[in-house]
């Protein structure tokens, strides 16, 4: 006799749902498949405790117990419930015939009490269980919430011990549905206008045109200055520019906070994470441990929002060198000696960093006391790979603060910003002018600037051509202005800009 029932595969990388068949013929012995013989020892020992205190039978016979997928499943805690189910389906103690469509979870205690096994589901399963396909959703406080939505409306129940869960299969008692979540059309609308970190910024016209640029295409920004220029303000006011999340962005951004432990209700509101400069490597990228439980690092906390990194220059190499892919859009691969897996977070990063030890490069009266080597030697904490990923450079100086305005009004940003995505769609095709390409030959030869520099050059250039509306018929054309404005923002491309004012 088979009887075959749903678990959760809690460390099953690539599949959460785990499909659990239990085999009985004639003989005294137990065999399993694919999961090591003391991990399914270790669930045997628990369950048939939990079934002597229950005053539940404990069923004779040879069985075989096999669990798929087994790619690196290595812990049996969360399959506990649906393994005491099939031996309880071969005792004729619960009807065999219902458990197909029956999707349990749970660690059991030895005296039938059910949890959630150590660590937390990270993410919606890229495998689950067809709705038509599941009948019930049997699962204990603490993940309840978490695997709720996997069911349909109404079929989520609550059980904290085998006695409830046996009673409701029998048909003798009736378990307590679960909540489903918080719906959108409830969620916490989020207005930008209500923030007041961007209309309190004082900003030069250069600056203002660098920030509405970087938000229109969420361009990698390293803000350099000396301290008290409002460097940080800058860039935590950027978070006011983002657009609101729409329900699938929300749900991304749940699932990876629900990975963290941190509840998140819903929302329209982007994540903005500033860390620490002490955080560690293994903070910003994110951790998996042996048993396939990932834990989100910040760049994945940022996810669809704003990642500002204050003071760069203050991190350790490490987490300095780890931003490499994630600027460059690209994904990033966790790897341990039989596990990985690859995070593609798409959060917009904004740096800040000091020109210099003392923070007083370059300020006129304001006399700095770092030599150019000192100044040189802290710039090189940002390795050249990585200051070239950043696709805008802003300075900020105090003895321009006399140039500084208050910045213009936040619905006028938001609106110049909206309306560069927009145009930007709807003229997908670029015309470079010769003049434009000129001058872009002209950066080339003149800082021996990458094909990557280059291409920033160009991105920024068409941000700028899409601001001002530069059309020709039906194509963007970058002009020689915008390719000059794009020129300014590349402050490393030139060596030695500590000693130079302006780029020639």
């Amino acid at each position: 006799m088979l009887v075959t029932t749903l678990g959760y595969g809690a460390t099953v990388p690539n599949a959460r749902v785990a499909h659990v068949q239990l085999h009985r013929t004639r003989g005294a012995r137990f065999h399993v498949s694919g999961i090591p013989w003391t991990a399914g020892r270790s669930a045997l020992s628990r369950i048939y405790a939990a079934f002597e205190c229950c005053g539940l039978p404990r069923v004779a016979g040879a069985f075989t117990l096999h669990i798929r997928p087994t790619d690196q499943l290595k812990e049996l805690t969360a399959l506990d419930l649906p393994i005491a189910l099939a031996l309880l389906g071969h005792a004729g103690v619960i009807p065999a015939e219902a458990l197909p469509r029956v999707f349990s979870a749970g660690e059991m205690g030895l005296d039938g009490h059910l949890q959630p096994p150590a660590g937390k589901p990270d993410e919606p399963p890229r495998s689950t269980p067809d709705p038509l396909s599941v009948d019930t959703l049997l699962l204990p406080d603490g993940w309840s919430q978490i695997l709720a939505s996997w069911g349909p409306p109404g079929k989520a129940l609550r059980t904290n011990h085998l006695e409830q869960t046996v009673a409701h299969l029998q048909g003798r008692q009736v378990l307590p549905v679960i909540a489903q979540k918080q719906a959108w059309g409830h969620r916490e609308r989020w207005n930008p206008m209500d923030g007041q970190s961007w209309n309190s910024l004082r900003l030069t016209p250069l600056q203002v045109k660098a920030l509405t640029i970087a938000a229109a295409g969420q361009l990698p920004l390293l803000i350099i200055g000396s301290a008290g220029t409002g460097k940080s303000h800058m860039a935590r006011a950027l978070h006011e520019l983002l657009p609101p999340l729409t329900a699938h962005q929300f749900d991304e951004v749940e699932c990876i906070y629900r990975a963290k432990g941190i509840p998140l209700s819903a929302t329209e509101q982007p994540p903005l994470r500033a860390p620490h400069h002490q955080c560690t490597a293994a903070g910003l990228l994110g951790t998996i441990d042996p048993n396939g439980t990932w834990t989100p690092g910040e760049l994945s906390l940022a996810h669809r929002g704003l990642l500002c990194l204050d003071e760069l220059c203050e991190f350790s190499r490490d987490c300095i060198e780890a931003l490499r892919g994630p600027l460059e859009g690209k994904g990033f691969l966790l790897s341990r000696a039989r596990l990985s897996r690859i995070e593609s977070p798409s959060g917009w990063i904004v740096a800040t960093s000091n020109p210099c030890p003392c923070g007083r490069f370059n300020e006129g009266p304001r006399h700095c006391t770092c030599t150019a080597g000192r100044v040189q030697r802290y710039l090189k904490r940002l390795s050249g790979p990585i200051a070239e990923r950043f696709a805008l450079h802003v300075e900020t100086m105090t003895t321009g603060a006399s140039a500084a305005q208050p910045a213009p009004p936040l619905h006028a940003v938001l609106k110049q910003v909206a309306a560069t995505r927009k145009w930007l769609t709807a003229h997908p095709s670029v015309h470079t002018s010769p003049a434009a390409g000129a001058i872009f030959q002209q950066h080339a030869n003149a800082f021996s600037t990458s094909a990557r520099g280059i291409g920033h050059l160009k991105a920024v250039a068409r941000l700028h051509a899409a601001l001002e509306q530069n059309t020709r018929t039906n194509t963007l054309e970058i002009g020689e202005v915008d390719a000059a404005f794009a020129s300014q923002l590349r402050i490393f491309d030139r060596p030695r800009w500590w000693e130079k004012a302006e780029i020639p």
